[in-house]
């Protein structure tokens, strides 16, 4: 027996309705994994059909770009579970300790230098904010807003189980307790940390009010009238309790090295 197209079209779009039935009826898991958006006929699936919460999007992946990469999520923010150091590849090469192949305003560095959330290395030390930038671009990366820092550093220790006081810089994750609740380490201590965000310079220098240690918070005088700053972030290895979660600082403009003191991680 022939059967006309009118009459299969008819058929195909009485199944592509039940089939939207067993989704809303908690069938998604199986039913996302066999049906892809071309298969679905146009009107198949409407609104009526689905029940509140039955579909939803799929939870933010936080993976880098090999296991030597590593992120967490913080939030809606995945960020470099460890501060970065530079490669020459994005996956595999070689880590960069020398001279940066690219200049200091980082115009030139697209496929030269790459960032890396790596375990058990020094972190890059002596770069640039531009250099930081385009290594973590070209690692499909940002720089992290100073808003996302902070959430990203909750729950870390503001203590001596980060590495505040050593006066000497230690490899990424050597301080196992010095862990935020999402799982960042060396977000105290260890190194300052560039962020996104741009400031005028400040006339002050001190620390926060009661409550929230004795971080430094140097952002809170009259404009300096000097180049653009950058904010840093947590205190390093030398600051001792002026460093903590709540540290700021814009001592530095985008185009300094950062006295061998400031590192970054990237975000996406």
């Amino acid at each position: 027996m022939t059967i006309s197209r009118t009459v299969r079209d008819h058929i195909r779009s009485n199944v592509y309705g039940l089939l939207a039935v067993f989704i809303a009826l908690g069938g998604t898991a199986w039913a996302a994994s066999k049906i892809g958006p071309n298969d679905i006929a146009k009107n198949a699936v409407r609104a009526k059909h689905i029940k509140n919460s039955q579909v939803t999007a799929p939870k933010l992946a936080c993976k880098g770009n090999s296991k030597q990469d590593v992120m967490v999520r913080a939030g809606a923010v995945c960020i470099d579970k460890y501060e970065n150091s530079i490669w020459t590849k994005k996956t595999g090469g070689s880590r960069i300790t020398g001279t940066i192949p690219c200049n200091e305003n980082g115009q030139d560095c697209k496929g030269k230098i790459f960032a890396r959330s790596a375990r058990g290395v020094p972190p890059r030390v002596n770069i640039t904010w531009f250099q930081a930038q385009a290594a973590l671009a070209n690692s499909g990366k940002r720089l992290p807003s100073s808003a996302e820092w902070q959430q990203a550093a909750l729950g870390t220790p503001d203590s001596t189980a980060c590495n505040v006081s050593s006066g000497a810089l230690k490899n990424t994750g050597a301080e196992a307790g010095c862990v935020s609740a999402f799982g960042a380490n060396d977000m105290v201590g260890n190194l300052w940390e560039w962020v996104a965000d741009w400031e005028q310079g400040s006339t002050c220098s001190g620390a926060w009010p009661g409550g929230y240690g004795m971080d430094a918070q140097a952002i809170c005088g009259a404009a300096d009238g000097g180049a653009p700053r950058v904010l840093l972030r947590g205190g390093s290895f030398n600051e001792g309790t002026f460093a903590g979660p709540f540290a700021v600082n814009v001592g530095h403009p985008p185009s300094s090295l950062g006295d061998a003191v400031a590192g970054f991680r990237g975000a996406h």
